[in-house]
């Protein structure tokens, strides 16, 4: 435990020096004191996952290259299926992280299990970002919306697009829906999903709570978002 303190410490000092910044102007990057970077630099603290992710979403470096086991240089990362990490968003959704990412790059693979009505773009905001997604419908009925055109995923379908339109795409039919999500994500997006991910399974459930996924009735027309709606 002692030399992986140590190595983040490093990291995030180097990570720091390299991008010519103090630890004030981090601080208001990341959303963490400055006080609390210099401690963890100088492993005066024990930092909490959900802080080293703000830090490294601060430095815009990948979570991975901060916490991961491999060394930097390394182009390979290979994830036991014993070791995914499992997220609840709320009563009405689950997220399973199916790969270990490698440094400096952004290609990410997710699975999600929605229960009726539950999806992205909640309260009648779509989603829309920089990237790029492929939808593959493993069960149950996938209703997507991306620009003006609608499409209905069935078990086995596949839906390709590019991210910086508006898109939408919610469990129907009353069953709950299973994705598998291939995703080219922003690393400001990528940290910030995980940074959201670590303060969802920090804090217990609140009765009827949904995080991040949860969705509202259709509305005739949905308004573009430029990030992932929040709480």
């Amino acid at each position: 435990m002692d030399q992986d303190l140590k190595r983040i410490a490093a990291r995030i000092r180097g990570w720091r020096d390299e991008a010519g910044l103090t630890l004030q102007q981090l601080g208001d990057r990341s959303g963490v004191s400055a006080s609390t970077i210099h401690k963890i630099e100088n492993l005066q603290t024990v930092p909490t996952i959900a802080v080293l992710l703000k830090v490294a979403n601060g430095l815009n470096r990948r979570p991975s290259e901060l916490l991961s086991d491999i060394e930097m240089e390394s182009r390979t990362g290979l994830l036991r299926r014993a070791e995914r990490a499992h997220f609840d968003f709320g009563p009405r959704a689950g997220v399973e992280h199916l790969v270990r990412m490698i440094p400096r790059n952004r290609l990410d693979l997710w699975r999600v299990i929605l229960q009726p009505g539950a999806g992205a773009g909640a309260d009648g905001v779509a989603w829309q970002f920089q990237g790029e997604v492929i939808l593959l419908c493993e069960a149950g009925i996938v209703g997507c919306e991306v620009a003006d055109a609608a499409y209905r995923l069935e078990p086995g379908d596949t839906l390709h697009f590019d991210t910086s339109v508006p898109h939408c795409w919610v469990a129907e039919g009353g069953e709950p829906a299973t994705l598998t999500i291939f995703a080219l994500l922003p690393d400001r997006l990528q940290g910030d999903l995980m940074t959201r991910m670590a303060s969802v399974t920090a804090r217990a459930p609140i009765d009827g709570q949904e995080v991040d996924l949860r969705l509202s009735p259709r509305p005739a027309a949905r308004r573009a978002s430029t990030d992932i709606p929040s709480d």
